[in-house]
């Protein structure tokens, strides 16, 4: 257990005292799964959850939930919390790939590096312009928790933002001009969409050609899950000019363990030149993993003085 963790755990020892029967360390909880009442887990084999009959609620240190065992969940009636601390890096590096796009970074530092130069100080005319994102018209597909901090750092550019989520009939989240169900008509008009959606059933393809088309000339950015958006489709609309350009970070094929090579997708979208790319690093902060776990030990605190606490996940939408 590291010193943060282990900070966090000696609060809840504190706070509780002998009312708690707090079990420490990886393996020292896998061998009292089967007893406990309560887990705060990353990633645990489905045998575990299998042998827990006493369990009543697992908080899982991040967003992701697709892990869990969630039919037997459901059935045997556990509460699964999860919590959002990584929000404001994800939403920051969301960001990021957008300005680096439209500021033409990539290509200028790399150009630089190799000592050729752009711009005015080489009789360079608008060939070497970029675009401010100033006022530029914003979709955000996703209204959650990064989605919402992503609206307010845009509304320091005087953007216009227009959110999608599939519930309607809620008032649009703070920051956000407009929310609206119908995903064709959040897209269109855009200059910029950002993809902030959890990976769900519901939720995967989403974006496939015709919506491509339907935000042509538009930069997307896709912090959420690769495949919200057609792998295919994303790498035509990006070879053909469809999308002015994308900044990526999440993607459709990872390096298997153990190797820190491989190309991203099947399709050579890294290869593209209108790309900013990062390897699925936008919430790897320290500022997101000390967020995740003062959220985590407080959720855990609510429930142990409640028997409920905030960020309750809906297992059977998967998130």
């Amino acid at each position: 257990m590291n010193k943060a963790w282990s900070a966090a755990a000696d609060g809840i020892a504190r706070e509780h005292g002998e009312k708690v029967e707090l079990v420490r360390g990886v393996e020292a909880c896998l061998a009292a799964f089967p007893s406990l009442d309560a887990v705060i887990a990353n990633r645990v084999e489905a045998s575990s959850y299998e042998a827990a009959r006493s369990l009543k609620a697992v908080f899982v240190p991040f967003v992701g939930v697709n892990h869990l065992p969630a039919d037997l969940l459901i059935d045997r009636g556990v509460a699964v919390f999860n919590c959002h601390g990584n929000a404001e890096s994800v939403a920051q590096h969301a960001l990021s790939l957008a300005l680096a796009g439209f500021g033409r970074l990539i290509e200028f530092h790399n150009d630089l590096r190799a000592e050729t130069w752009h711009g005015f100080w080489v009789d360079k005319g608008s060939e070497d312009f970029w675009h401010s994102i100033f006022r530029k018209r914003c979709a955000i597909l996703g209204a959650g928790a990064i989605g919402r901090k992503l609206a307010r750092l845009l509304k320091a550019f005087d953007c216009t933002v227009i959110g999608y989520r599939r519930r309607p009939g809620e008032p649009a989240p703070e920051h956000f001009d407009e929310v609206t169900g119908d995903l064709k008509a959040a897209v269109v008009g855009a200059d910029i969409v950002f993809v902030t959606l959890p990976l769900t059933d519901a939720t995967r393809g989403l974006v496939g050609a015709a919506e491509l088309e339907a935000m042509r000339g538009a930069f997307l950015v896709n912090v959420g899950r690769g495949d919200v958006v057609d792998e295919r489709a994303l790498y035509e609309a990006l070879r053909d000019g469809v999308l002015a350009g994308a900044g990526i970070d999440v993607w459709y094929v990872y390096p298997p363990k153990g190797s820190v090579t491989g190309a991203p997708s099947r399709y050579p979208i890294h290869t593209l030149p209108n790309v900013v790319m990062s390897p699925h690093v936008a919430g790897s902060t320290y500022e997101a993993v000390d967020l995740n776990i003062a959220q985590t030990v407080e959720n855990l605190d609510r429930w142990l003085r409640t028997g409920d606490a905030e960020h309750r996940v809906d297992l059977r939408a998967s998130y």
